[in-house]
């Protein structure tokens, strides 16, 4: 059968096509200019000199992936791809504060943390993405579209190459965006023209990678080069590559562990200096502010029934909060970061507060409670998803006695009229807080 003029060049830069094959390959591309161009894309994408180019003040040493054989009358086109390579370098083409390179297609119940807008149907353009929850979907311009599955850490470097920290992703390549190059801690993923998935867990020793269609290479960061093709998947750590023999892990994705999780069930208020709780407070909020002495300030009180949990079992422990805006206060009288701490309340009476009507001076105290974890909030993000996992927050769990655990969050930053809010289990759009534990097998 004859062989695809993508087929052809493909052989030629894995160093397996025939000498008939390299002969019919110049002939093309001396009657085609269509096919140089072509031939040109993919010689800057296996030389990885694009990387160079757009990380110079990252750069590692990584092996080439030169073919072993250049023809006389290819050379001038592969000397012709360095020269765009260098003129790439020069100008920092792809590096150019600014430039978009992609739209985000669309985004369910996302919660971003990122320097790049987020909103759906906005330009996007090189930089650092953290989606925390949810699912989005990254159209490139050069027709690559990515579906990210949170939690998940990305770095786009331009509308061909992304640096994959951790996540779930699927990829879908179409024939404009073959060479699209997938960077890892353990080496390059070069597509050429197919969907694969990708799963890189943030707690994990290696990733998954399964190719739904087509073809993609794996240059691994050791020197190895393994090529996937239609259905097969591989197991990858920093050390080598592996038969991936995990019968559960359809389609390439890790399994996730399974998960616990309990809601409030109301159980939650928020309390105000001064108590005018009638103009300055509502249920579909936990308000929390810090204003100067004896103004409106603000904290927020939940718990968790925990009393069917074998707590002594408990691997893995999340709390998950939803960040909203509250429409009280201006967003411009803040600092541009905002730094909140969670509290354990106290193991005895005080985790015994009343839902409504608590005075300010009646509620758990900061200064009585137990420190677990921090997290900042930007003025300019009040949409946001937090969630806390520290090793203080498992001891403090771990210790209860009493079947429920109580928790404060307070504002540590001090701020002008602004409310900042969580949603609570009342709220209509996002959900209120979550205890996710993981429970030993």
């Amino acid at each position: 059968m004859k062989k695809t003029n993508q087929e052809l060049l493909n052989l030629y830069f894995q160093s397996r096509a025939s000498d008939a094959e390299v002969a019919e390959l110049e002939k093309r591309m001396l009657a085609d200019s269509d096919l140089r161009e072509l031939y040109l894309q993919e010689a800057i994408l296996e030389t990885n000199l694009n990387s160079i180019a757009l990380r110079e003040d990252d750069l590692t040493t990584k092996p080439e992936a030169k073919p072993e054989r250049i023809s006389s009358k290819i050379l001038p086109f592969y000397a012709a791809a360095a020269a765009v390579i260098a003129l790439i370098s020069m100008i920092g083409f792809y590096n150019s504060p600014g430039k978009s390179v992609g739209t985000i297609l669309s985004s369910e119940l996302a919660g971003w943390q990122s320097d790049q807008p987020t909103i759906e149907g906005g330009e996007f353009g090189p930089g650092t993405f953290m989606l925390q929850k949810g699912v989005a979907t990254l159209g490139f311009h050069s027709g690559a579209e990515m579906v990210l599955e949170g939690p998940a850490h990305i770095e786009v470097l331009s509308e061909m190459q992304v640096v994959f920290h951790y996540g779930d992703a699927s990829f879908n390549v179409p024939e404009s965006a073959v060479g699209f190059q997938v960077e890892t801690s353990y080496g390059n993923i070069v597509d050429h023209g197919t969907r694969f998935s990708l799963s890189f867990s943030q707690d994990e020793q290696d990733a998954r990678l399964a190719v739904g269609e087509g073809e993609v290479a794996i240059h691994h960061s050791n020197g190895q080069v393994k090529h996937l093709y239609t259905d097969e998947k591989v197991r990858i750590d920093d050390k080598q590559f592996y038969p991936d023999e995990d019968q559960a892990a359809e389609g390439g994705v890790f399994v996730r562990e399974p998960l616990f999780t309990r809601g409030t069930n109301g159980r939650e208020t928020s309390i105000v200096y001064n108590n005018q709780r009638k103009t300055r407070l509502s249920p579909d909020f936990l308000m929390v502010k810090n204003a100067a002495p004896g103004e409106v300030n603000r904290r927020a009180l939940f718990s968790f029934d925990t009393s069917d949990i074998d707590l002594g079992s408990v691997t893995v422990a999340r709390l998950v909060l939803n960040a909203v805006p509250t429409g009280l206060g201006m967003v411009t009288d803040m600092p541009k970061i905002s730094e909140f701490a969670l509290f354990g309340l106290p193991d005895d009476e005080r985790e015994q507060w009343p839902n409504t009507g608590l005075r300010w001076e009646k509620a758990p105290k900061v200064e009585e409670s137990k420190r677990l974890a921090s997290f900042p909030l930007r003025r300019a993000e009040q949409r946001s998803v937090v969630t806390l996992d520290t090793p203080e927050l498992l001891a403090f769990l771990k210790a209860d006695q009493s079947g429920e655990v109580g928790f404060l969050i307070d504002c540590e930053t001090p701020g002008s009229s602004l409310v900042h809010g969580f949603a609570s289990s009342q709220h209509r759009e996002a959900a209120g807080p979550v205890l996710e534990l993981v429970m030993k097998k």
